[in-house]
């Protein structure tokens, strides 16, 4: 990719000096010049900077490529944030706005200050919910979240009694929907001779409540989780779940919610476990490798899942847009739940893309998995190709 800062550096090139200086004094100086004297939970130096700005990473948004409407792009979002938050729009359509972003951080790859939408929009939501104006079915989300404790129902009602060194963390995806991903995991958890656990009553990392503004929400879900977890005894917690990662890893410690235990995605235990353990060539085919944009981006895994699937005798194909330029699945940030027909188009088009390469995919999120599996494609998670090349040896 060519640096991200070269084409703000080719335009100014290209103008008069005045409107050089109009530009900077923008961008230096645009929070006095346009923002009211008003306290918000949005961080409202980044909304002007990135409403400011010529949009150059609407490019590569995944939403606006799906809806192909530039009130959709990164910068056209946060302009129409700015004036909800100064009081000069609160109409429905501006507030539904708020909801359209997957989440994916595609527009930091491009951003000279490194902003991430997906994160500006965090205290846009939580003033919006403040101000009650939450659309009903976000108020929904939230409500089932508060009652269920987990995204989906759960299905996987295996658990373990006792305390363990290693607590393997499934999440709502794999509770619902991929059992046979918690399976794997605890076969080889059982393999390596771990003493693991499994929480009786596991809660959503609560990721939903972040992302959708709910933070008093939020606060209360941390608290019982990092209890649960302490309680558990473990030293090591391993998430299936990229999100569930980073929100353990990054998001708690910034509410003041530290977890003791050492917290890895199942692609860093996983390759640290088989280091020096034998691995067959189980799975010998040609498979295409999805990056999931927390783990690429949010979390920088980049070669672990790659490494896993090479062991076990997968030659990787890579698409065009792979690691750090990958392409969202469709479902972050609760997209599918808030805008299914958006995400349903970004799945699509993230599909075809692999199936130029095979029609096998592997990856390491459950969503991710789960997606492209509707798709009519063979997936495999990370866990189950460890667990066949591991039983093969």
């Amino acid at each position: 990719m060519k640096s991200k800062y070269a084409w703000i550096m080719d335009s100014l090139a290209k103008t008069s000096f005045s409107t050089k200086a109009r530009a900077m004094r923008h961008f230096l100086i645009g929070k006095k010049e346009y923002l009211r004297r008003k306290k918000t939970r949005a961080d409202m130096d980044s909304v002007i900077k990135c409403a400011l700005c010529p949009n150059m990473c609407k490019f590569d948004c995944p939403v606006l490529a799906a809806e192909k409407n530039d009130a959709m792009s990164p910068s056209g979002k946060t302009r129409i944030a700015y004036f909800i938050e100064t009081d000069r729009l609160n109409s429905q359509d501006a507030i539904e706005l708020m909801y359209k972003c997957a989440g994916c951080d595609a527009c930091m790859q491009w951003c000279p200050f490194d902003f991430s939408v997906g994160d500006i929009l965090k205290g846009v939501r939580e003033d919006i919910a403040g101000m009650s104006l939450a659309p009903p079915r976000i108020i929904k989300i939230k409500e089932n979240l508060e009652k269920n404790h987990t995204i989906h129902e759960r299905k996987y009602d295996k658990s373990t009694d006792g305390k363990g060194d290693v607590l393997y963390f499934m999440g709502c995806e794999v509770s619902s929907e991929r059992g046979e991903i918690a399976d794997s995991m605890t076969k080889i958890f059982e393999g390596a001779g771990e003493k693991y656990v499994l929480l009786k009553d596991e809660w959503c990392c609560a990721s939903p409540f972040i992302n959708l503004g709910f933070t008093d929400e939020f606060k209360k879900f941390a608290e019982h989780n990092v209890k649960a977890i302490e309680e558990s005894g473990c030293r090591t917690m391993v998430c299936s779940c990229p999100t569930c990662t980073y929100v353990f890893r990054h998001i708690y410690p910034q509410f003041g919610f530290e977890i003791k235990a050492r917290v890895m995605h199942t692609s860093e235990y996983l390759l640290r476990l088989m280091e020096n353990k034998k691995m067959a060539k189980a799975i010998e085919k040609e498979c295409v490798y999805h990056d999931p944009c927390a783990l690429i981006r949010k979390l920088g895994l980049e070669e672990e899942p790659r490494k896993i699937a090479k062991r076990a005798g997968m030659k990787i194909k890579e698409t065009y847009f792979n690691r750090k330029d990958t392409k969202c699945c469709g479902m972050g940030c609760s997209l599918g739940s808030t805008n299914p027909d958006i995400a349903s188009k970004m799945a699509d088009a993230r599909l075809e893309e692999l199936k130029k390469q095979s029609d096998c995919i592997v990856t390491a999120c459950p969503t991710c998995n789960t997606t492209f599996r509707k798709g009519g494609v063979e997936v495999y998670d990370i866990s189950e190709i460890v667990l066949k090349a591991w039983e093969k040896a």
